[in-house]
């Protein structure tokens, strides 16, 4: 409890300090929508096993401090409710206990590409943690920590103000480590199954950015990045 009540402390005192080396600050705020992952859970008893991480709407933020200009660190959170159902050759095995939810925190790296227009390409990377939580047999929610990733291409539309619209497609995946995937498990699909596969999720979305700090906040919109 003492760890959650420190780490905003801990952002505002990284983000003052920040800004007192006149380095630019944004705060985004995001919102998306994650498409369906089907998740092979190998066999058992000669029958296939696989499950459903199904789509649903993805919000957080994030905390994003610039090197210079083009280059960027953020911290970010994401959080994505859904329901994941798993089957075998009797159909699904967990009705009733398909609720789950998808969390991210990752520490990433943004690189933009500067244009002649107030539109500036991007891509990303963030490498991080992932809790996966489920209802696996019916018994009250288990949550799992895993590696997690993502890479994102996009644009940010820049405006005469500190405050910008970012539109993004994503693609994030939890797996226990890297080159060894695994996310979720069977739950009720039957016992002795034991085969595991990494979430990969493929998304669209977008988010307003809110810049503070550094020189960019006195200088012309066409130098803020």
């Amino acid at each position: 409890m003492k760890r959650i009540i420190l780490l905003p402390v801990l952002f505002f005192l990284v983000s003052s300090a920040w800004a007192q080396a006149q380095r630019e600050i944004a705060l985004n705020i995001y919102g998306g929508y994650t498409f369906a992952d089907h998740v092979d859970l190998g066999y058992y008893n000669g029958y296939s096993n696989y499950g459903y991480l199904n789509a649903g709407g993805q919000y957080g933020g994030g905390l994003e401090f610039f090197l210079n200009p083009v280059r960027s660190l953020e911290i970010s959170y994401q959080y994505m409710g859904t329901t994941m159902s798993f089957y075998n050759y009797n159909g699904q095995t967990n009705k009733g206990a398909d609720h789950g939810s998808m969390q991210f925190i990752l520490l990433g790296g943004n690189n933009y590409f500067p244009t002649n227009s107030n539109v500036l390409p991007y891509g990303g990377i963030g490498l991080g943690v992932g809790l996966l939580s489920y209802d696996a047999n019916g018994q009250g929610s288990t949550t799992y920590t895993k590696f997690a990733w993502n890479l994102r291409l996009g644009v940010k539309i820049k405006t005469a103000s500190a405050v910008s619209i970012k539109l993004q497609a994503y693609l994030q995946s939890i797996a226990q480590g890297v080159g060894v995937g695994v996310g979720f498990g069977t739950g009720g699909a039957g016992a002795g199954v034991s085969t595991y596969s990494s979430v990969l999720q493929f998304g669209l979305g977008g988010g307003l950015c809110f810049a503070f700090g550094g020189h960019g906040q006195s200088e012309s919109s066409q130098h803020r990045y």
